[in-house]
């Protein structure tokens, strides 16, 4: 008597679900689209699975900012660095060009023709007329003068 019972029950039901209108939510009734949900059995569908949760979703999102943000930051840094490498060549061939004009002075300053004129004007020196002459001088008369140099240190 069971079985005849739900055999009955099945039969209602089927009955009971066939007679229901399909739910839809935009049409402003809820039962409509019933038959979508429950499958032939009476049974509810098997939930299926997303791809990505929304919890992996914001994490992706959240580390793809931060990428970006490190990534602008980076180009930033590498664009100030660039500009301070460009003032620091630019200060460098300033200075480079400065020694160059003070050895170029140094030189036309310390010209022999230049000291030869000052030297004959302020200082009354004149270039000798003879080549200087090479004294000999004998080491033996050397050695007596520091030996009396270092007797007359000791009295």
């Amino acid at each position: 008597m069971t079985n005849d019972r739900i055999k009955i029950d099945r039969f209602e039901h089927d009955a009971i679900v066939s007679s229901i209108p399909e739910p839809t939510v935009y049409s402003g009734t809820m039962m409509e689209n019933l038959a979508e949900t429950v499958d032939k059995t009476g049974r509810n569908r098997k939930a299926t699975r997303r791809k990505f949760s929304t919890f992996n979703l914001m994490l992706i999102l959240i580390g793809s900012a931060i990428i970006i943000v490190l990534y602008i930051s980076n180009v930033i840094k590498v664009s100030q660095l660039l500009a301070e490498v460009n003032a620091l060549e630019m200060r460098h061939r300033r200075i480079s060009m400065e020694q160059e004009l003070l050895r170029a002075q140094v030189n036309r300053l310390s010209a022999l023709e230049r000291v030869r004129k000052l030297s004959e004007e302020q200082l009354g020196l004149k270039n000798p007329k003879n080549p200087p002459v090479w004294i000999k001088v004998d080491e033996e008369k050397i050695r007596s003068v520091e030996e009396a140099k270092t007797d007359s240190k000791r009295k």
